[in-house]
């Protein structure tokens, strides 16, 4: 097929295509309220999936449920209980050895474990002594016999000041914090334990033990799986604790809470409310905006209420297939929101040129569908297709961008091109269009960039690839992260609580590592436990890019307790015993002491111990090569004594972090692989196509590079911010695209192109750019900063997808259809030559 042929083809499609558009624009009218009626059906029925509503926002939440670094954390938590502990740190400007402040400390104490599903609080009041006395083992809590005298606070502040397990735990160095560690239930509610008694009650005691069987295969049967608990039930524990706060604390008992369960309900509550507030201003403003622009309701009302339908609708499907809801969520409706007045403003532009022109409402529906509704689907297709790449990540959250963002994008399209020329169809509006401003201050712009485009090609290229050389440079320079303690401002609670304990405590946040001797009492062999200990030095000293880790707390603080209690309470004896028998023997005196505090660091057959690391909240890109250094110093002490697992909330994230970058820019090069033969296939050639992707990649290069200037890192958050920024930039090149392959085809004259589509769809991409972009930048007076970055990144995105789209995209096209047209002239003139030599 000749380039001519497949022109023609391409070009009687369009054509086709387009008329199909026109006559559904009448059906549109000729039978709006069949169409709303059916909408609104829709809607109705898929609304009853709300109540089923599912919200994750936990750690675990950035893994998919078949990651196999999920199932070994999962599997820990079921066997030893919740690693994600809730921090309260108390401060005091002097030492916090008096009666006073102890006693306060005890009623918090005291309030914080009479919190619904609080499994149990670890502090000073409840800290374990193990002493020994009179040839007798004593373990008891450090508080069970209160200070009586100046002798006993003096004897309690030697106590903890030279007790390891109190030192960076319970309390810093100079005395002047302490903190509490609020340890949540591991399961819901509704699986906190099975009642025994009915068993009893079924038991038929004169058919003697022989039913003892039957009752047994009944109740060893397996059980429906515990659930975890839920974010909602943590969250209410978490609120709990901040009524405590307010409650109790003075100007000399300051209280603060953090931990990564924490962090994570601050981040929720803080962006979900900032998105929710900056977005109802962002309607407000695009509202305000159109009315400017156009001087009428119905260019308020109707796109405003098809983009928060088509938001509406996006959330009630994610019920109904039952799709978790995690922190990507939230950029959607800002996504959905732009491109829904997009196409509306598009629609009602080419419609509100057709009503000038003395069509009536129906011709002119007729006509706006026909000019705009194939540019109109091609965008949603290839927004769409481009972001369905998103799926393939490993990370969750970016993985769900990969679902739910396709999904309200074709809400969006069916509703801009099904719903809105219904409504138009119905409202009562004046069919005459707003003024004409050949003379105004927009259409003297588009002119301008028509004239540049036209007369000086080269000239405006040239420009544009010095500038994205110079951005390459800058985006070279860009660095990746993933702190989300740094998107709080400053002076937020969370923040300074976080950094105090990192400074003071080594950490508010936990690593796991479990090991496992595969042997039934496995933990009595001194010889492992020697090397857990001396991995555990190992561990103590290991600092990588300036991450180090706090205190350890494992089954090794009993066995020396245990030994230095049984041996005088000398501190010469705080170490591991060398004999197997008596390490035996003295955690049997341990577990007849009364104590429970074997049962969250080890099996009930003393084969498996649990080690629980406090690590500092650090920038997540440091920790895979610390934990890797980490991993590798261990398992070279440990040896093939015992197999080793690393696990809990930091191996997660920094596991998460690891690949975060890498599954991105791979699911962004795949866009670009789906979106380019789209692209190609809208202007019905291959070349065409592929130039056509350059005004989509500028904006997002220069905006990596206003990244680099301002030093905002590439982290989850603002690579989620590509999914709109390329939205928009390829939304805008297929509308200018479209537009001029229309105009060239039946003008046969580049300039002359150019001209008609910067009059026609340059005013629209023109109004759209300008009103979305006002409407993300007023997310700069967020709370987070992150926010602040989205609204600032995004606008600024759009303003340069537009300026692209009107001068580098028009010089791209008119050198282009230069270079076919000589081209075409050369093979005239030698055909010519060759039939002149023939003849």
């Amino acid at each position: 097929m000749t380039n001519e042929t497949r022109g023609n083809f391409f070009n009687n499609t369009r054509d086709s295509i387009e008329r199909g558009f026109a006559r559904w624009g009448e059906i549109c009218f000729d039978h709006p309220w069949k169409i709303i009626l059916s909408v609104v059906t829709a809607l109705i029925f898929f609304s009853l999936w709300f109540p089923t509503m599912q919200i994750d926002t936990s750690n675990e939440s950035y893994l998919r449920e078949d990651d196999p670094a999920r199932a070994v954390y999962d599997a820990f938590q079921r066997e030893f209980g919740k690693d994600e502990r809730i921090v309260v740190l108390v401060q005091s400007d002097g030492d916090i050895i008096n009666q006073d402040f102890l006693r306060h400390l005890e009623a918090v104490h005291q309030r914080l474990e009479a919190i619904p599903q609080v499994d149990k609080v670890d502090s000073l009041i409840n800290a374990r002594l193990t002493i020994g006395k009179d040839d007798q083992l004593i373990v008891k809590d450090l508080f069970e016999d209160w200070p009586q005298s100046e002798a006993d606070i003096k004897l309690l502040r030697k106590r903890i000041h030279d007790n390891p397990l109190y030192r960076n735990h319970f309390v810093n160095p100079d005395l002047t914090m302490t903190m509490l560690m609020v340890t949540p239930d591991t399961f819901t509610a509704s699986h906190s334990g099975a009642d025994a008694s009915g068993d009893l009650e079924e038991f038929d005691f004169e058919a003697g033990f022989e039913d003892t069987d039957s009752l047994l295969n009944e109740t060893t049967e397996p059980a429906e799986e515990a659930e975890f608990l839920t974010d909602n039930e943590i969250y209410a524990i978490i609120d709990a604790i901040n009524a405590i706060d307010t409650e109790f604390t003075r100007p000399d008992f300051k209280i603060g809470i953090a931990g990564s369960p924490v962090m994570m309900h601050q981040l929720t509550f803080i962006m979900g409310r900032d998105m929710f507030v900056f977005s109802g201003l962002g309607i407000i403003l695009i509202s305000a905006l159109l009315f400017l622009i156009f001087r009428r309701w119905v260019m308020v009302i109707l796109p405003v209420a098809v983009s928060a339908l088509s938001v509406y609708l996006t959330f009630a499907l994610m019920c109904f297939f039952g799709i978790v809801m995690t922190t990507s969520v939230q950029i959607l409706p800002s996504l959905l929101l732009a491109i829904g007045v997009g196409n509306s403003v598009h629609i009602f532009t080419v419609y509100f040129q057709a009503s000038d022109t003395g069509k009536n409402k129906r011709e002119a529906l007729s006509y706006a569908l026909g000019h705009s509704g194939l540019a109109v689907m091609m965008t949603g297709l290839t927004t769409a297709g481009g972001l369905i790449s998103f799926i393939t990540a490993n990370m969750k959250p970016v993985a769900d961008m990969g679902i739910t963002s396709p999904m309200g994008i074709i809400c969006a399209l069916i509703f801009s091109l099904v719903l809105l020329p219904a409504l138009i169809a119905v409202t009562p509006f004046k069919d005459r269009g707003y003024k004409d401003d050949s003379d105004g201050l927009f259409q003297k712009f588009l002119v301008w960039c028509a004239n540049i485009s036209i007369h000086h090609p080269g000239k405006v290229i040239g420009s544009w690839f010095v500038l994205i050389a110079a951005c390459l440079v800058l985006v070279a320079q860009i660095k990746t992260s993933h702190f989300p303690l740094d998107w709080f401002p400053e002076d937020n609670e969370v923040r300074t609580t976080t950094e105090a304990m990192d400074a003071n405590f080594g950490g508010a946040t936990f690593s796991e590592i479990i090991v496992d001797t595969g042997k039934e009492n496995g933990l009595h062999d001194p010889e492992l436990l020697k090397a857990v200990d001396e991995a555990m030095d190992f561990v103590d000293q290991l600092e990588v890019h300036g991450v180090k880790a706090g205190k350890a707390t494992s089954l090794l603080d009993i066995n020396k307790e245990l030994h230095q209690a049984l041996n005088g309470n000398d501190p010469a004896f705080y170490r591991i015993p060398d004999d197997r028998a008596l390490i035996a023997q003295e955690l049997l005196l341990f577990e007849n002491s009364g104590s429970d505090d074997l049962e969250d660091i080890v099996d009930t057959s003393f084969s498996k111990m649990r080690i629980t690391v406090k690590k500092p909240f650090v920038d997540g890109v440091k920790y895979p090569d610390y934990l890797h250094a980490m991993e590798t110093g261990f398992n070279d002490i440990i040896g093939d004594r015992a197999t080793v697992t690393y696990t809990g909330v930091i191996t997660i994230l920094a596991g998460g972090v690891k690949v975060l970058i890498g599954d991105t820019i791979r699911a962004y090069i795949i866009a670009l692989m789906i979106i380019s033969p789209l692209m190609m296939l809208l202007v019905g050639s291959v070349r065409t196509g592929l130039i056509s992707m350059i005004p989509n990649l500028a904006p997002i290069i220069i905006t990596l590079a206003l990244m680099s200037l301002l030093k905002i890192p590439l982290d989850a958050f603002t690579l989620l911010i590509g999914c709109i920024a390329l939205g928009l930039a390829v939304d805008d090149t297929i509308h200018f695209m479209h537009n001029f392959q229309r105009y060239y085809a039946r003008m046969g004259d580049a300039a002359a192109a150019v001209r008609e589509t910067l009059r026609t769809t340059g005013k629209a991409l023109l109004i759209t750019s300008l009103v979305l972009s006002c409407a993300f930048f007023i997310n700069m007076f967020g709370t987070m900063n992150n926010l602040q970055d989205f609204g600032l990144l995004t606008g600024f995105c759009i303003i340069i997808a537009f300026l692209a789209d009107v001068t580098l995209a028009p010089s791209l096209m008119v050198l282009l259809t230069r270079r076919k047209e000589k081209e075409a002239q050369a093979k005239s003139i030698k055909i010519t030559q060759t039939v002149e030599e023939n003849v």
